[in-house]
């Protein structure tokens, strides 16, 4: 795809009648030359100024448009003034775009206006997965013109659809998920292939991260939620016993889920509960870019809720195509710490002990359990990778910060096409072998 800009500087005309001694004329247009509107909002004319030696000659101006407020696209207000010997146009842009979306037009380097063929839309989802979800889109000419509603609420659905599947805190009229299947763990139960398809999914890679992962971890990770639920609503804060986390990793065994690929259905051992956390927003991410890619956009970026962020296509305005993100800082002294490149197909998603967690005697319990020691591990304050895969993308992340620096570090390295930065403790940046080098722009530390 091809970006076809336009430069143009704003019009604001003056005119001096050069055949007219001592004559003062002036002919321009009262607010701005390019203006956005929503389908179905009333276009409000602005209105032009014309005078000659002081005098206002308004009535020597005629005013014609082609707008039609109903339908998306690229209309023209002109105004012709026909005074004496003089015949002058101007001509002001109206963008007509679906809800979220206008024309997109920006300033370059040299503070001249770009006008392109791209029209961008945005969306922001906040009922699902516990977090916001943010969805920029840009496309060419009058490809999507009013479909950008259509876009949203397929997104939507799918975000809708696996929020319902992979809650483990809820049940919903008509789903049976993740919560139904912990509810009656020994019972078989025939769920939807999404659902199957994202326990199968994480069954099948959960071992190609040193084992730092286990969908099966449920009833550990239970016990420190109520712990840290009860240090944030009762004020009561403590650490749960390694007796009573032994006892329930007793039933953390993930060979003791039996799947039918045939039937779709699933069946645990006694006790057991599925957790999706660590790769459920990843794995989501994964179907809305499949879904995303099938269309002819020319670019796109999803904020699955900060931590998880997918792009796909080109930026609309930068000549190497590529988008900068910023890594949040999780000290919090600024907003963030590094800022990278991204192109089309990556995936930035981090990791980190500042969003979820309770302080016991000035110690950080966060939420990411180590899968064998049963702790909240802490040997930095985040990681962020960047790969080419959600799904993994996620799983990666949540095993990473299990790991040390080091052990990240020669894991990473030997993975291709995978690399990440790290948080330090003492607020020093690592890095993998090549992060630098492919998507590093500036750190801030």
């Amino acid at each position: 795809m091809k970006k076809i800009g336009i430069i143009i500087s704003v019009l604001v005309l003056s005119l001096i009648l050069t055949g007219c001694q001592n004559q003062d004329f002036t002919f321009e247009l009262i607010g701005e030359t390019y203006l956005n509107h929503t389908v179905d909002s009333p276009y409000n004319e602005k209105g032009f100024m014309a005078k000659s030696d002081g005098n206002d000659i308004s009535s020597y101006v005629t005013i014609e448009n082609n707008i039609d407020t109903t339908a998306s696209g690229d209309y023209e207000v002109t105004y012709t003034l026909d005074y004496e010997n003089i015949t002058e146009t101007l001509t002001r842009h109206v963008y007509y775009r679906d809800q979220g979306c206008s024309k997109y037009i920006y300033e370059d380097d040299n503070d001249d206006i770009v006008v392109t063929n791209l029209t961008q839309c945005g969306v922001q989802f906040t009922e699902y997965l516990d977090t916001y979800i943010t969805l920029r889109f840009y496309y060419e000419d009058d490809s999507y013109h009013d479909q950008a509603t259509h876009i949203y609420n397929n997104v939507e659905n799918i975000l809708k659809d696996y929020h319902k599947l992979s809650d483990k805190y809820d049940v919903y009229d008509g789903y049976v998920n993740v919560k139904s299947i912990n509810n009656n763990p020994t019972e078989v139960h025939t769920i939807d292939q999404k659902l199957f398809d994202m326990i199968q999914f994480t069954l099948e890679h959960q071992d190609e991260v040193n084992n730092r992962f286990n969908i099966a971890l449920g009833p550990v990770l239970n016990i420190w939620h109520d712990y840290r639920d009860n240090c944030q609503i009762n004020n009561v804060c403590e650490v749960p016993s390694m007796t009573e986390l032994e006892n329930a990793d007793a039933y953390t065994n993930p060979a003791d889920i039996v799947l039918d690929e045939q039937n779709y259905t699933i069946q645990l051992g006694p006790s057991m509960s599925l957790d999706l956390g660590g790769v459920s927003k990843g794995f989501i991410s994964g179907v809305l870019t499949d879904y995303l890619d099938a269309l002819d956009l020319y670019g796109y970026l999803i904020n699955n809720g900060e931590s998880n962020i997918s792009i796909g296509g080109l930026h609309p305005s930068r000549d190497n195509g590529k988008y900068i993100l910023a890594i949040t800082d999780p000290t919090f002294r600024t907003n963030y710490y590094a800022t990278v490149y991204l192109s089309d197909g990556d995936q930035l998603v981090t990791s980190g002990d500042y969003q979820k967690y309770y302080i016991v005697d000035d110690t950080v319990y966060h939420h990411i359990i180590h899968n064998e020691t049963l702790m909240p591990e802490r040997y930095s304050r985040s990681v962020s990778i960047v790969t080419d895969d959600p799904g993994l993308a996620d799983l990666y992340s949540t095993a990473l910060f299990t790991m040390t620096i080091q052990e990240g570090q020669t894991f990473v390295n030997n993975i291709d096409g995978l690399e990440a930065i790290w948080y330090g403790l003492d607020d020093t940046i690592y890095f993998s072998e090549n992060f630098e080098e492919d998507y590093l722009i500036e750190t801030f530390k």
